[in-house]
């Protein structure tokens, strides 16, 4: 018989994923539907949303600090989030619907660990990083190395993530997102990109680009973003930055889109962000 396990302080959280077959309720968007599909089965399920330290956002300087377990619209409706991570706040306004922002968080989006997470774009833009609880401790893991592949991360069995932590970031970012799907809502994207980027005398100061649903895991386009480093954004450095992300990435062929197709979605989105934030 399916457990349901309310808990309320950190301790009895890792005692309850002690447990064989239990495993972390995090809004469970995505794990309730595997199980109704049978993909998984576990034995009991571990609510944390009443575990104060795994809820909330704070302030500590320009840090962020965002609770695993804080609901994503929360999240969307926090001030200190739309002004410290803008694109954070712009990516969530079109993760799924209404009640999936109620229901899902961030800590569930980031841990299902789907190629197409779109909360892990600007995480990966914001260099953000995760706090980490185990039976051993502590530690801290950047989303730039969470992922492993689909469904699969870092996390050890018996961890959970308790926070997000995005560091102080500058202010003049021109920020992109934007993701490709077969329907205008509630669509699971065939192919994304996010950016950041920021100017010094015309040139670029800063850029950062990430994609999502065209590799085993959301990913930073470190290519890309090292061949405009300094540059002026002409044309030629605007087609070859989105030639070079398209040659990074690692699509495959499915029944929503060709491995073909994502990568030119992603060479377009990439040239499509450079020339708005050359025009901006």
């Amino acid at each position: 018989m399916l457990r349901y396990v309310r808990v309320d302080t950190e301790a009895d959280l890792l005692d309850a994923l002690r447990k064989d077959g239990a495993r972390l309720l995090s809004g469970g968007t995505d794990l309730i539907v595997k199980m109704r599909s049978g993909l998984v089965q576990p034995k009991s399920l571990v609510d944390p949303a009443a575990v104060p330290e795994l809820r909330g956002i704070e302030t500590a300087g320009g840090d962020l600090r965002i609770g695993a377990a804080t609901p994503l619209a929360e999240i969307l409706a926090s001030r200190e989030v739309g002004e410290r991570a803008p694109l954070l706040a712009d990516v969530l306004r079109v993760l799924g619907c209404v009640q999936i922002r109620n229901r899902g968080t961030l800590g569930g989006n980031l841990a299902n660990a789907s190629p197409a997470a779109d909360s892990a774009i600007p995480l990966l833009l914001y260099e953000a990083t995760l706090e980490v609880v185990g039976e051993g401790g502590t530690r801290s893991v950047p989303v730039d190395g969470f992922f492993l592949g689909p469904g699969r991360t870092v996390l050890e069995r018996g961890e959970y993530i308790r926070a997000v932590h995005i560091p102080a970031s500058r202010q003049d970012w021109i920020t992109f997102f934007h993701k490709v799907g077969r329907r205008r809502a509630l669509t699971i994207a065939i192919a994304s990109v996010g950016g950041l980027a920021a100017f010094s005398r015309g040139s670029v100061a800063e850029v950062r680009l990430a994609a999502g649903s065209v590799a085993p895991i959301p990913l930073r386009l470190r290519s890309a973003e090292e061949r405009l480093a300094g540059r002026a954004l002409d044309e030629e450095a605007v087609q070859r930055a989105g030639a070079l992300a398209a040659e990074e990435v690692s699509p495959i062929d499915d029944v929503r889109a060709t491995a073909r197709y994502r990568r030119e979605v992603t060479r377009d989105l990439v040239a499509r962000f450079l020339a708005q934030a050359a025009g901006a």
